[in-house]
Protein backbone atom coordinates (compact mmCIF):
# COMPACT_ATOMS: atom_id res chain seq x y z
CA UNK A 1 0.00 0.00 0.00
CA UNK A 2 3.01 1.85 0.20
CA UNK A 3 3.49 2.77 -3.24
CA UNK A 4 -0.12 4.74 -3.03
CA UNK A 5 0.93 6.79 -0.35
CA UNK A 6 3.55 7.79 -2.28
CA UNK A 7 2.06 9.57 -5.37
CA UNK A 8 0.27 12.15 -3.39
CA UNK A 9 3.17 12.90 -1.19
CA UNK A 10 5.36 13.15 -4.13
CA UNK A 11 2.44 15.26 -5.59
CA UNK A 12 2.46 17.48 -2.96
CA UNK A 13 6.33 18.29 -3.12
CA UNK A 14 6.55 18.69 -6.47
CA UNK A 15 3.52 21.41 -6.23
CA UNK A 16 5.30 22.69 -3.70
CA UNK A 17 8.51 23.00 -5.13
CA UNK A 18 6.77 24.51 -8.41
CA UNK A 19 4.71 27.20 -5.71
CA UNK A 20 8.11 28.46 -5.14
CA UNK A 21 9.70 28.82 -8.29
CA UNK A 22 6.71 29.89 -10.46
CA UNK A 23 9.42 31.75 -13.41
CA UNK A 24 8.25 34.31 -15.72
CA UNK A 25 4.98 32.74 -16.41
CA UNK A 26 3.61 32.45 -12.78
CA UNK A 27 0.74 30.38 -11.65
CA UNK A 28 0.79 28.63 -15.43
CA UNK A 29 3.56 26.68 -14.65
CA UNK A 30 1.47 24.78 -12.36
CA UNK A 31 0.51 21.33 -13.29
CA UNK A 32 -3.29 20.97 -14.48
CA UNK A 33 -5.97 18.55 -14.37
CA UNK A 34 -6.12 16.54 -17.35
CA UNK A 35 -10.64 17.47 -17.58
CA UNK A 36 -10.97 21.01 -17.96
CA UNK A 37 -12.31 22.82 -15.18
CA UNK A 38 -11.39 20.30 -12.32
CA UNK A 39 -9.41 21.79 -10.17
CA UNK A 40 -6.09 19.78 -9.28
CA UNK A 41 -6.96 18.93 -5.68
CA UNK A 42 -9.94 17.26 -6.70
CA UNK A 43 -8.73 15.33 -9.91
CA UNK A 44 -6.10 14.17 -7.68
CA UNK A 45 -8.57 13.28 -4.96
CA UNK A 46 -10.71 11.45 -7.10
CA UNK A 47 -7.52 9.52 -8.62
CA UNK A 48 -6.70 8.41 -4.65
CA UNK A 49 -10.22 7.13 -4.40
CA UNK A 50 -9.88 5.05 -7.72
CA UNK A 51 -6.42 3.79 -6.87
CA UNK A 52 -8.05 0.72 -5.07
CA UNK A 53 -5.43 -2.38 -5.88
CA UNK A 54 -1.87 -2.44 -5.54
CA UNK A 55 0.52 -1.60 -7.78
CA UNK A 56 0.65 -5.20 -9.84
CA UNK A 57 -2.87 -6.12 -8.75
CA UNK A 58 -4.12 -9.00 -11.44
CA UNK A 59 -7.83 -10.25 -11.15
CA UNK A 60 -9.12 -13.68 -11.82
CA UNK A 61 -11.54 -11.68 -14.37
CA UNK A 62 -8.81 -9.98 -15.80
CA UNK A 63 -8.48 -6.36 -14.87
CA UNK A 64 -5.06 -5.12 -13.68
CA UNK A 65 -3.16 -2.83 -11.74
CA UNK A 66 -3.91 0.04 -9.29
CA UNK A 67 -6.98 1.29 -11.14
CA UNK A 68 -8.46 -2.36 -12.05
CA UNK A 69 -8.53 -1.43 -15.70
CA UNK A 70 -9.90 -4.30 -18.24
CA UNK A 71 -8.63 -5.19 -21.77
CA UNK A 72 -11.07 -3.82 -23.06
CA UNK A 73 -10.52 0.10 -21.87
CA UNK A 74 -6.94 -0.27 -22.03
CA UNK A 75 -7.95 -0.97 -25.91
CA UNK A 76 -10.08 2.04 -25.98
CA UNK A 77 -7.06 4.10 -24.53
CA UNK A 78 -4.41 3.23 -27.00
CA UNK A 79 -2.32 0.49 -24.78
CA UNK A 80 -3.72 -3.17 -26.55
CA UNK A 81 -5.41 -3.99 -29.38
CA UNK A 82 -7.64 -6.74 -30.88
CA UNK A 83 -10.25 -6.51 -27.82
CA UNK A 84 -11.74 -9.82 -27.59
CA UNK A 85 -13.42 -12.14 -24.57
CA UNK A 86 -12.33 -15.19 -23.78
CA UNK A 87 -12.72 -18.27 -20.93
CA UNK A 88 -10.05 -18.59 -18.25
CA UNK A 89 -9.95 -21.24 -15.77
CA UNK A 90 -13.93 -21.52 -14.55
CA UNK A 91 -14.56 -17.27 -15.62
CA UNK A 92 -16.26 -16.65 -18.97
CA UNK A 93 -16.17 -13.50 -20.25
CA UNK A 94 -12.68 -12.14 -19.70
CA UNK A 95 -11.67 -9.37 -21.73
CA UNK A 96 -8.04 -9.75 -23.06
CA UNK A 97 -6.19 -7.87 -25.88
CA UNK A 98 -2.74 -7.54 -27.19
CA UNK A 99 -0.57 -5.51 -26.26
CA UNK A 100 0.64 -3.07 -28.49
CA UNK A 101 4.79 -2.27 -28.34
CA UNK A 102 6.52 -1.02 -25.96
CA UNK A 103 3.62 -2.01 -23.64
CA UNK A 104 3.40 -5.34 -22.07
CA UNK A 105 1.55 -6.43 -19.29
CA UNK A 106 4.70 -6.96 -17.28
CA UNK A 107 5.56 -3.14 -18.08
CA UNK A 108 1.82 -2.05 -17.28
CA UNK A 109 1.97 -3.90 -13.99
CA UNK A 110 5.31 -2.93 -13.22
CA UNK A 111 5.08 1.12 -13.54
CA UNK A 112 2.48 3.15 -11.67
CA UNK A 113 3.09 6.04 -14.14
CA UNK A 114 1.83 4.10 -16.66
CA UNK A 115 -1.35 2.84 -15.04
CA UNK A 116 -1.89 6.50 -14.15
CA UNK A 117 -1.35 7.42 -18.16
CA UNK A 118 -3.55 4.34 -19.03
CA UNK A 119 -6.36 5.70 -16.44
CA UNK A 120 -5.68 9.82 -17.01
CA UNK A 121 -6.28 8.85 -20.98
CA UNK A 122 -9.97 6.62 -20.35
CA UNK A 123 -11.40 9.45 -17.79
CA UNK A 124 -10.70 12.07 -20.17
CA UNK A 125 -12.07 10.13 -23.64
CA UNK A 126 -15.22 9.17 -21.20
CA UNK A 127 -16.14 12.44 -19.88
CA UNK A 128 -17.61 13.98 -23.30
CA UNK A 129 -19.89 10.59 -23.23
CA UNK A 130 -21.29 10.99 -19.38
CA UNK A 131 -21.26 14.65 -19.18
CA UNK A 132 -24.84 14.52 -20.38
CA UNK A 133 -26.12 13.18 -17.50
CA UNK A 134 -24.51 15.14 -14.94
CA UNK A 135 -27.31 16.69 -12.78
CA UNK A 136 -29.72 13.58 -13.12
CA UNK A 137 -31.10 12.31 -9.52
CA UNK A 138 -30.08 8.80 -9.09
CA UNK A 139 -31.47 6.80 -5.79
CA UNK A 140 -32.01 10.70 -3.86
CA UNK A 141 -28.28 11.69 -5.27
CA UNK A 142 -27.76 14.48 -7.63
CA UNK A 143 -25.03 12.72 -9.86
CA UNK A 144 -21.59 14.58 -10.36
CA UNK A 145 -18.82 14.53 -13.19
CA UNK A 146 -16.87 12.47 -10.65
CA UNK A 147 -19.53 10.06 -9.76
CA UNK A 148 -20.46 9.09 -13.68
CA UNK A 149 -16.67 8.64 -14.37
CA UNK A 150 -16.62 6.43 -11.66
CA UNK A 151 -19.51 4.60 -13.05
CA UNK A 152 -18.22 4.58 -16.18
CA UNK A 153 -14.50 3.36 -15.39
CA UNK A 154 -16.57 -0.08 -13.94
CA UNK A 155 -19.54 0.10 -16.10
CA UNK A 156 -18.13 0.95 -19.68
CA UNK A 157 -18.78 4.16 -21.33
CA UNK A 158 -22.16 2.20 -23.03
CA UNK A 159 -23.04 0.95 -19.50
CA UNK A 160 -23.30 4.85 -17.78
CA UNK A 161 -27.04 4.83 -19.37
CA UNK A 162 -28.30 1.99 -17.87
CA UNK A 163 -26.78 2.40 -14.85
CA UNK A 164 -28.56 5.67 -14.78
CA UNK A 165 -31.78 4.88 -15.76
CA UNK A 166 -32.31 1.59 -14.67
CA UNK A 167 -32.99 0.86 -10.95
CA UNK A 168 -32.23 -2.22 -10.92
CA UNK A 169 -29.08 -2.39 -13.19
CA UNK A 170 -27.77 -0.61 -9.94
CA UNK A 171 -28.49 -3.17 -7.62
CA UNK A 172 -27.20 -6.09 -10.02
CA UNK A 173 -24.01 -4.31 -10.45
CA UNK A 174 -23.33 -2.86 -6.57
CA UNK A 175 -19.53 -2.91 -7.35
CA UNK A 176 -20.12 -0.42 -9.76
CA UNK A 177 -22.93 1.60 -7.14
CA UNK A 178 -20.23 1.34 -4.76
CA UNK A 179 -17.71 2.82 -6.80
CA UNK A 180 -20.37 5.39 -7.69
CA UNK A 181 -20.98 6.23 -3.72
CA UNK A 182 -17.22 6.59 -3.33
CA UNK A 183 -16.61 9.19 -5.86
CA UNK A 184 -20.04 11.04 -6.00
CA UNK A 185 -19.00 14.72 -5.50
CA UNK A 186 -15.55 14.78 -5.61
CA UNK A 187 -16.01 17.37 -8.72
Amino acid sequence: MLPLIAIPVGLVGLLTGISLATGRRGLTMLPQSPIKGVVLVRWLRFTRTMARRPRDYESPRGRLGAFDMDARRLSDVGFAENPRKVIVGSETGVWTADWKKPISKDVFLGSLPVQYEAFKRSMVQMTPAVVGFVGTEVDGCRCSLSGLLGVGHMAGVAGVASWVKNPDTRKKFNNTTETFQLTNGIF
